[in-house]
C-alpha cells in the first residue's frame, strides 16, 4: 500500500502529538500540526536543513474558525503554508525570510508613524492658517479701528460724524460687505457703498464717505507696524481699493449770501418755524449776532467757555490737518444782543454741560443745523413777495455777515480778525497766540457789525451795543470804545 503524503481531515483533527505533511515538492518545507496539553492544535511552517530546524507559526487548526482570530481550517493552513514556502524559497531560507518580514514590519511602522506625523503637521498648519484667518479684520473692524485711532486726534464732532457715517452708510445698508475681510474688498465693493449715497442726491456726502474710506484703508496699510498697538486685528492689505474709486467733485455753492431782506426774514421767523427747536433757532441768531462765527466751533463750546459778565466766548478753531492737537483759541466779544440770546439759552439748557444741545447728553450733531435750515426753507416763512427764497446752508450765514460788514464799510482786516480768517502761520502761533491781545480790535469790529445788523433788522436805535467796559469782569483797555 502506497504511503500517503497528505493527512486526511480526520487525521489532522485527531492528531495526538504531532504530525506533518510536505508543502509542494521536496525541499519546500512541511506543514506541522502539534497538539498542546490544552488540546489546541497549533500549525507551523517547518524548514529542516542539516544545520537547523526552524518553525513559523501559522495559527490554530479548527473546524469552525472565528473571525478576527488566528483560527484556521485545514485548507486555509495548507494555502498559507504554500504561500510562505514560496516566499521562503524566494528569500533564500526561513531565516532570511523572517529578517525580511521584520524589516518590512519596521518599514511599515515607520511609514505609519510618518503618516501620522504628517497628518499632525497638516493639522497644525491648518489650525495656524485658521487662526491667521480669524485674526484678519473685516471692513467693519477696519473702519471702527480707524475711528478709535482718530479719538484724541480729531475733534469729538469729527469722531461722531465718522460713527454716524459708519452706521448710516455701511453697517445698516451693507451688513454683508462689512463682514468681508478687509483684504478682500475691491473697488466694486466701494462703489456698492458709494453709489446709493450719490443716487439719493447726497453727492457731497458720497465724496466725504469716499475720503473716509481712503483714510481707513491707509490706516490699515500701516497700523500693523505700530509698536504697542492694542488692537490684535491684522488686515494684510496690499492695496487701497477706495483710492481707485473717483467721486465727481460737487462743490456746494460758495457765493450764496442772504440779502438784507432775506436776513431780516430769517431772523424774525426762525423761532416760529415748525421743526426748528428753540435752542437751534437761538443758535442761528447767535451765529449772526457774533458776526458769523463758524457754527461748528460754537456748537462745540461748553458753558465754561462763556463769560457773560465780561461779554466773551472762547472758541477753539481746529480747522486743518492738525485737528485737535493744533487747536487755536479765538476769543470773541459779545454784544448785548448776543448776551441776551445766551441768557435765553441758559434758561433752557443752563443745567447741561453744553449750551447747544437737545437732551444734554451731547451737543448738536453737525448735520442738525442743515436740517433745520431745510425745514425753514420749506415753511411758509421762506417766501417774500410771493417768491420762494433760494436755498442756502448754515455756512452761508457766515458769508452773509462778511458781506454785511463789507457793505457798511468795516475794514477787511477787522472783519477777518473777528471771523478768525487767516489766523495761521508761524507769526500767529508764536507771537499772536494770546487770545485777549486782539480783543480791543475785535470789539471795535463787532460794534461796527452790530450797528449794521441793527439797521438790517430795522431797530429804532440802529445799534445793539457791545457790553461797556464798566460792565466787564476783565478790565481790558479798549481805545476804540
Amino acid at each position: 500500500m502506497a504511503k500517503r503524503t497528505r493527512m486526511t481531515e480526520m487525521e489532522a483533527y485527531a492528531v495526538k502529538t504531532r504530525q506533518s505533511e510536505p508543502v509542494g515538492s521536496r525541499g519546500k518545507g512541511t506543514l506541522l500540526l502539534e497538539r498542546k496539553a490544552s488540546g489546541a492544535i497549533l500549525a507551523y511552517y517547518r524548514e529542516r536543513t542539516p544545520e537547523s530546524d526552524k518553525r513559523l507559526s501559522l495559527g490554530t487548526l479548527t473546524k469552525k474558525p472565528k473571525a478576527d482570530s488566528d483560527e484556521r481550517s485545514l485548507d486555509d493552513l495548507r494555502s498559507e503554508a504554500l504561500r510562505v514556502s514560496n516566499e521562503v524559497a524566494a528569500a533564500g531560507g526561513l531565516v532570511k525570510y523572517l529578517e525580511c518580514q521584520i524589516e518590512q514590519k519596521a518599514t511599515a511602522e515607520a511609514e505609519k508613524i510618518a503618516a501620522a506625523e504628517s497628518l499632525e503637521v497638516a493639522r497644525i498648519e491648518r489650525q495656524r492658517l485658521a487662526d491667521i484667518e480669524s485674526s484678519r479684520g473685516t471692513l467693519g473692524d477696519l473702519f471702527l479701528d480707524y475711528i478709535e485711532d482718530r479719538r484724541g486726534k480729531a475733534t469729538p464732532g469729527v469722531v461722531k460724524e465718522l460713527e454716524r457715517l459708519f452706521k448710516a452708510n455701511l453697517k445698516t445698508p451693507h451688513p454683508t460687505i462689512i463682514q468681508m475681510k478687509a483684504r478682500d474688498i475691491r473697488a466694486d465693493h466701494i462703489l456698492m457703498v458709494l453709489n446709493p449715497i450719490w443716487e439719493r442726491g447726497s453727492k457731497v456726502q458720497a465724496d466725504r464717505m469716499r475720503s473716509f474710506l481712503v483714510a481707513a484703508f491707509n490706516h490699515g496699510l500701516t497700523v500693523e507696524s505700530v509698536v504697542g498697538r492694542s488692537n490684535s486685528k491684522v488686515y494684510s492689505l496690499e492695496i487701497n481699493p477706495a483710492a481707485m474709486v473717483k467721486v465727481e467733485k460737487v462743490s456746494a455753492p460758495v457765493e450764496r449770501a442772504l440779502s438784507d431782506e432775506e436776513l431780516k426774514q430769517f431772523w424774525e421767523t426762525v423761532e416760529g418755524t415748525e421743526g426748528v427747536g428753540p435752542v437751534m433757532a437761538l443758535l442761528f441768531k447767535f451765529v449772526i449776532a457774533t458776526g458769523g462765527q463758524r457754527i461748528k466751533n460754537i456748537i462745540e463750546t461748553t458753558w465754561v467757555d462763556y463769560d457773560l459778565d465780561a461779554g466773551t466766548v472762547l472758541l477753539a478753531h481746529r480747522k486743518g490737518r492738525g485737528g485737535q492737537t493744533m487747536s487755536r483759541p479765538h476769543l470773541v466779544p459779545l454784544t448785548e444782543r448776543a448776551v441776551e440770546l445766551m441768557k435765553r439759552v441758559q434758561e433752557i439748557n443752563g443745567d447741561h454741560l453744553w449750551p447747544w444741545t437737545t437732551h444734554g447728553k451731547q451737543p448738536f450733531v453737525i448735520t442738525s443745523p442743515t436740517h433745520a435750515v431745510a425745514d425753514w426753507l420749506t415753511s411758509k416763512h421762506a417766501v417774500i413777495d410771493g417768491a420762494q427764497l433760494p436755498t442756502f446752508s448754515p455756512r452761508d450765514l457766515r458769508r452773509t455777515c462778511t458781506q454785511l460788514m463789507q457793505k457798511h464799510g468795516v475794514d477787511d482786516r477787522l472783519s477777518d480778525l473777528l471771523q478768525a480768517h487767516g489766523q495761521t502761520g508761524v507769526v500767529s502761533k508764536h507771537y499772536r497766540n494770546n487770545p485777549e491781545a486782539a480783543l480791543p480790535e475785535k470789539r471795535r469790529a463787532i460794534d461796527l457789525f452790530d450797528r449794521a445788523l441793527a439797521k438790517v433788522l430795522g431797530e429804532a436805535n440802529g445799534a445793539g451795543n457791545v457790553l461797556s467796559i464798566s460792565s466787564r469782569k476783565k478790565k481790558i483797555a479798549d481805545p476804540m470804545s
